[in-house]
């Protein structure tokens, strides 16, 4: 097992770009799980149909949780965490239809998504991290999406024009060089191109929050980064600037005396910006 958590820890320095939106849904309507293929896993990917630009969408991808996963050999699953998903087509974002967004091996679930886009028209290759508690030990190992990528899973939407017909998923090999999360496009309008983006990985845990929560996320180079948190309406109401350092950085977000809602969390180096949503409660 200390084998198997030091090749997640090196595989996770890998950069891997991600569009900036990951946004969750909150209290969206939960979908209803009916079950994935016998065997575990995700729907073909051509069962969950194209997004139309400009059309309101809401459609779910059924899974039943996998049992074990190959990675540096066999691993047996106790239960799988969603943490975040990046490279959402813009506008749209995502839940399930677990409160504590955790399954047990062999659960049935299914993860909606939710919105209205004028993103891209082309395929989007979801980039999912998770928490794995796996081969009995009951410490759950964060799973960024670069390593979870290495499990073979991929998760895919397509989005196409009002006119245009929706392309099959392309899940080959050439497909993987040219679309591992290919979106570009940055939700918050900033039009920078996400490729060269210095972090990757970013989290938030627990979610909702308490009293304090963390922020995670790995970064290419040292450099100084802004933390900045903001309520429903836009108001700042928490800032600070940190050192980062290269490889996995944590930053503890204090709640101080902010009342229970939602909140935004924007994490940047000055060029580039990805945000977060995440609530507090009692």
């Amino acid at each position: 097992m200390k084998k198997v958590i030091s090749t997640l820890a090196f595989v996770a320095l890998l950069f891997v770009a991600q569009n900036a939106n990951s946004q969750a849904c909150g209290t969206s309507i939960p979908c209803i799980p009916l079950g994935g293929p016998p065997s575990g896993g995700f729907g073909s990917q051509d069962s969950t149909p194209c997004i139309v630009q400009g059309v309101p969408y809401s459609k779910a991808v059924q899974f039943t949780m996998f049992a074990s996963f190959q990675f540096a050999g066999s691993q047996t699953v106790d239960s799988i965490e969603f943490l975040s998903i990046d490279n959402l087509p813009c506008g749209l974002c995502w839940s399930v239809d677990q409160e504590d967004k955790r399954y047990s091996a062999n659960e049935d679930g299914c993860l909606n998504f939710t919105g209205t886009t004028n993103d891209t028209i082309g395929q989007y290759k979801l980039a999912v991290s998770v928490k794995a508690w796996i081969n009995n030990v009951a410490t759950g190992q964060t799973i960024p999406a670069n390593v979870f990528d290495q499990t073979g899973v991929k998760i895919l939407l397509r989005v196409k024009s009002s006119t245009g017909a929706c392309v099959p998923a392309d899940t080959s090999a050439a497909a993987e060089l040219t679309n591992v999360y290919a979106n570009t496009a940055n939700c918050n309008g900033l039009g920078i191109n996400e490729t060269s983006r210095p972090f990757y990985g970013v989290t938030m845990v627990p979610n909702p929050m308490n009293s304090n929560g963390t922020l995670s996320f790995m970064s290419e180079t040292t450099g100084t980064y802004s933390v900045r948190v903001s309520n429903a309406i836009g108001s700042v109401v928490s800032y600070k600037e940190i050192d980062a350092k290269q490889g996995v950085n944590t930053v503890t977000i204090e709640r101080n005396s902010l009342p229970n809602g939602v909140y935004f969390i924007s994490l940047s180096d000055g060029k580039n910006v990805t945000t977060h949503r995440f609530s507090i409660t009692e």
